[in-house]
């Protein structure tokens, strides 16, 4: 349907083209064939006829051209006209917009300034001709042109802003003026004539006349806020700020309720210091449903980014978004401004229920799923995190995240089948995101591990450090696996150690390398590796003092490694082996 109506379309507009272009043309000829006189010659005269017709086919062809999308047709079309007609004005006009479609600047202007020049009358060939002057930066010669635009046309108003308009990127801005007062001289006053006019005479300096134009404005639509606070906003750039005083205290007595009056005054009372008055102001503001959602987030922004510098900055901040919510608790946005907010004051399972609120009033944003996945994550809801991210994948399939979520939680939940499933659909559509492709392959070797299928898990690990071979946690994941199976222990140890070289300090890693160290034996190097974890482990981990304990243990330091022990058991340690040790105080694995 949209074809066929496009087709008529096209036809119709050949229809009118050939009927304005044929009547131009005979009357083109007539002229000429007047000035040779009635004795011409009869196949002269023909001879004329014959390429003026052939000149207007071509003409017509190059129309159609330009229709089907075959520039060059169009172009050659057209030239081999002017070549019959050089006066044909339609011919250049079309070739003029061929080229400033294609950002030819240069043929832009010579077919332009030809057809404006052949018929100075026609406002569309100087309107043309006027944008290719600017596009060659030739403003002032623009100006000119839509000068005489008006001068023809004086009631067709809009190009009296396309020649204001060409003044301003000339820096003529008192010219401009003048071209905005012609306009209103016939309109009376335009609102959009008057805030330009306001914005050129504070460019040169003329602040009375630019509050003028405001409160001609303001005189003329009372009940439009926007003028007076924009006239206040002047009279603060200008250091003027009783005036600006003036006018807030005005809108307070003629539009109190206003919120935009009471954002505005907010900031002006905020930027005196008087804090709790422009809190004031702030709350009527933002319990305006009329202000919207969109101005208030804006404002909120910055706030809910960054913790408070104090307690009562924190309550103020909470009392705002806590508004908001309520006056548009119906928009998921209002949601997912205050789950910001309690996600960074780390009130999580807070943050979670306003995330999930704003999913269903609206599921269509994924950001909003993949906070809630990543607030079940830390929060440890490992069979919340299941479900949503199950739900993220139906939504948004070719998002990598979920896949690897719904791992971690499947894994967790002991679901391991699936979850190897899930991560390895996840790998081929993480194909552009290389380090969560190697967290996924990391955390299959980790399953697989589980699933007691070492080949494969060694085949995951490797596959992702392939990926990210500086990845100290696939390192360190890699290298405890394979000392738990005290297989292959040697590049066990060359992981552990690249990955403490990598990423220092860290006790699981140090745990790690003198695990390794202890499977191969080196008691005394596991021992110092082990007494750094402990150093930098600030929770006494259980499995950290039971590793210390079975160390010391090979060094015959039974009382200590029975300590420890007991250390462990105190800190909820539940391996396997520990209370058997900790009675029999013999080393058990």
């Amino acid at each position: 349907m949209n074809n066929m109506v496009k087709s008529i379309a096209a036809f119709l507009l050949l229809l009118l083209l050939l009927s304005a272009t044929s009547e131009k043309a005979e009357a083109q000829n007539k002229k000429g064939n007047d000035k040779k006189g009635k004795n011409a010659g009869t196949a002269q005269s023909k001879s004329g006829n014959a390429e003026a017709q052939k000149a207007q086919k071509l003409f017509f062809d190059g129309i159609l051209a330009n229709i089907k999308g075959d520039t060059e047709g169009a172009i050659q079309a057209f030239k081999l006209c002017l070549t019959l007609q050089p006066k044909h004005d339609a011919a250049m006009y079309e070739l003029a917009r061929i080229f400033y479609d294609g950002h030819d600047k240069e043929q832009t202007l010579l077919y332009a300034e030809n057809a404006a020049k052949t018929d100075p009358a026609n406002k569309w060939y100087q309107s043309l001709y006027a944008e290719a002057l600017s596009v060659n930066n030739r403003f002032e010669e623009a100006a000119k042109v839509y000068e005489r635009v008006v001068n023809l046309y004086p009631s067709d108003y809009d190009f009296y802003f396309d020649w204001a308009y060409m003044l301003i990127q000339a820096n003529k801005y008192a010219e401009a003026i003048k071209v905005y007062d012609a306009l209103e001289q016939r309109t009376g006053p335009v609102e959009d004539v008057s805030i330009q006019k306001q914005k050129l005479y504070i460019r040169i300096g003329q602040f009375d006349k630019a509050v003028a134009e405001l409160q001609k404005l303001i005189n003329a639509f009372p009940n439009e806020v926007r003028y007076q606070l924009t006239l206040a906003e002047l009279y603060l750039a200008n250091n003027t700020p009783d005036k600006a005083q003036e006018v807030y205290e005005k809108l307070m007595e003629t539009a109190p309720d206003n919120p935009y009056a009471n954002l505005a005054l907010a900031d002006y009372l905020q930027a005196k210091g008087e804090t709790e008055q422009a809190f004031e102001k702030l709350k009527k503001a933002f319990a305006d449903p009329e202000l919207s959602l969109g101005i208030k987030a804006q404002r909120l922004s910055p706030m809910v980014e960054q913790k408070a510098a104090n307690a009562a900055d924190k309550d103020r901040i909470f009392e705002l978004v806590k508004l908001v919510t309520d006056t548009h608790n119906a928009e998921a946005l209002a949601h997912i401004i205050y789950g910001d907010l309690l996600n960074t004051y780390d009130q999580k399972e807070e943050a979670l229920q306003q995330f999930t609120q704003a999913s269903q009033i609206d599921g269509s944003s994924y950001e909003v799923w993949q906070q809630m996945m990543v607030l079940n994550y830390e929060l440890k809801h490992f069979d919340k995190l299941a479900e949503v991210s199950s739900q993220v994948i139906e939504l948004f399939p070719n998002q990598p995240y979920p896949y690897y979520f719904s791992g971690i939680a499947l894994n967790q939940l002991k679901n391991y089948e699936k979850a190897i499933k899930l991560l390895k659909q996840g790998t081929f559509i993480s194909t552009s995101n290389q380090n969560l492709s190697a967290q996924m392959y990391s955390l299959m070797g980790a399953i697989f591990n589980e699933m007691k299928d070492y080949e494969k898990s060694d085949s995951s690990f490797e596959k992702a450090l392939k990926i990210t071979p500086e990845d100290p946690l696939i390192l360190n994941n890699f290298s405890y696996f394979l000392a738990q199976r005290s297989y292959n222990l040697e590049r066990a140890a060359q992981m552990a150690e690249k990955a403490n070289q990598l990423e220092p300090n860290n006790s699981s890693f140090e745990d790690t390398y003198a695990w390794v160290l202890y499977k191969q034996k080196k008691y005394a190097d596991a021992r110092l590796w082990m007494e750094k974890a402990l150093s930098h482990n600030t929770d006494d981990s259980a499995t950290l003092l039971e590793h210390y304990g079975d160390i010391l243990f090979q060094l015959n330091e039974t009382d200590k490694a029975v300590e420890n022990w007991k250390k462990a058991k105190e800190k909820n340690g539940k391996s396997e082996f520990l209370d058997k040790k900790i009675k029999d105080r013999k080393l058990y694995e």
